[in-house]
């Protein structure tokens, strides 16, 4: 019997996923276990192995084309099954499916919604219109943008006088963002994305993407940590003459690459084991320390900004953190990290030291609650005081580094302390190897 392969939920907030390639062939065999298509979530580009075996019979996605998670994708079974009958089939399921569940909120014992077998319903499609308790005849005239016509979440969260302005002017509701009632989209939300696209004559556009994808999850997360917690910063100039030293020892004789990274990483670590409260998150009401410090390092990658995690920093050499990270900031950069390495930080570090900026502020990652800013090092006059106790102005390779708090958890005192002790580690960096 044929199988229909479909997009798959890779991560709790997926919502759409985009088909980079496929590794198998129309024609060609498939065993259980082997790869078969690649799919870029929101952070990276997983290879998504075969659930099933036979031969493919039909690819129904092209690649470099984003659609939501369970969206129909190809068609696996034995040679001459038919595969548009399978996919049709797939389809009425999900519609025989919704027909099946409680009337959309209506007692169970209520009478069907018409004409059940015309609604085709994505899954969270299908949620929605329950938990909503829509008239499923209200849904009747909807024109879907999913696959072979299924109407989407975000077909329904559109009002009717948008969707018409959408479906006349050809715009892409998914790549709309909605202003009204849990993000629903309202006329002006599309006249306002025609406007944009049109440019006017005195302001030409260049280009004009959707604000979509991992742009927009990064975009969404960072806002609701802004906006969410109160941030508090505290700042420090560290010298870093010892540290650049130390690291050059390290490197002519240990056989191994130690980068600045991983110097700040094993820092931070040593400073979180001596100030826990920072290596914890708040999750509701709770507020959650750990044991394990795992570190994540902003990684600009092709899909945008993702935060590979050193785990478990705390049990790790400073080889095995050089090891490890040059690895996780290679795939980091290639946008093909696997989501585990990505997910479970307790403490982060944006270093934009590499491209020469000398003093910025972080915002937290959520739901952690501090990160370390670290800035490039320059060379700047600073007092320096001799053995003898004398003071003179000399010219030293100085770094700042700013703490971002949220403030709801961490007070003042012990955040001036982190950054106190941090900045003593990284003057004093034979501290790392104690």
């Amino acid at each position: 019997m044929a199988t229909v392969i479909i997009m798959p939920k890779l991560g709790y907030t997926q919502e759409e996923g985009r088909l980079m390639a496929w590794l198998k062939r129309p024609g060609e065999a498939v065993k259980k276990g082997e790869p078969f298509f690649e799919v870029q979530t929101d952070k990276s580009v997983i290879t998504v192995e075969a659930t099933t075996e036979g031969t493919v019979l039909k690819l129904a996605v092209e690649p470099d084309t984003t659609v939501p998670v369970f969206t129909p994708l190809a068609v696996v079974g034995e040679v001459g099954e038919d595969a548009e009958a399978a996919l049709r089939s797939h389809v009425t399921d999900v519609a025989a499916d919704a027909a099946a569940e409680p009337a959309f909120g209506a007692p169970e014992s209520g009478p069907a919604p018409a004409e059940p077998e015309k609604l085709r319903l994505t899954p969270k499609a299908r949620r929605l219109v329950r938990e909503e308790g829509y008239d499923p005849a209200s849904l009747a005239a909807i024109r879907g943008t999913g696959y072979e016509g299924g109407v989407t979440a975000k077909d329904i969260l559109a009002s009717p006088l948008a969707r018409r302005i959408a479906q006349q002017e050809g715009v892409d509701l998914r790549s709309v963002r909605g202003s009204g009632a849990r993000g629903k989209i309202m006329r002006d939300d599309v006249l306002g994305a025609l406007q944009a696209a049109a440019g006017s004559p005195d302001k030409r556009v260049a280009e004009s993407v959707p604000y979509a994808g991992v742009r927009r999850i990064i975009g969404e997360r960072l806002s609701a940590s802004k906006f969410t917690a109160p941030h508090l910063y505290f700042g420090e100039t560290v010298d870093t003459e010892k540290l650049s030293a130390f690291r050059a020892l390290v490197n002519a004789e240990s056989g191994y690459h130690v980068s600045m990274s991983d110097l700040l990483i094993a820092a931070a670590a040593k400073a979180l084991q001596r100030y826990p409260a920072l290596n914890s998150s708040l999750e509701g009401d709770r507020i959650v320390r750990y044991e394990s410090i795992n570190i994540g390092t902003a990684v600009a990658g092709e899909a945008g900004l993702v935060v590979p995690v050193v785990k478990n920093v705390q049990e790790k050499s400073l080889r095995e953190i050089a090891g490890e990270t040059r690895e996780l900031f290679e795939r980091a950069q290639q946008g093909r990290l696997r989501p585990e390495e990505y997910r479970g930080g307790t403490f982060s570090i944006s270093n934009l030291g590499m491209v020469g900026i000398e003093d910025f502020t972080a915002i937290i990652n959520p739901p952690e609650v501090a990160i370390l800013a670290v800035s490039s090092i320059r060379r700047k006059p600073a007092a320096v005081t001799d053995a003898a106790g004398q003071e003179r102005l000399e010219i030293r390779p100085l770094m700042n580094i700013r703490l971002s708090v949220d403030h709801r958890v961490i007070d003042g005192k012990l955040a001036a302390q982190f950054v106190g002790c941090l900045r003593h580690i990284l003057e004093e960096p034979t501290l790392l190897l104690l």
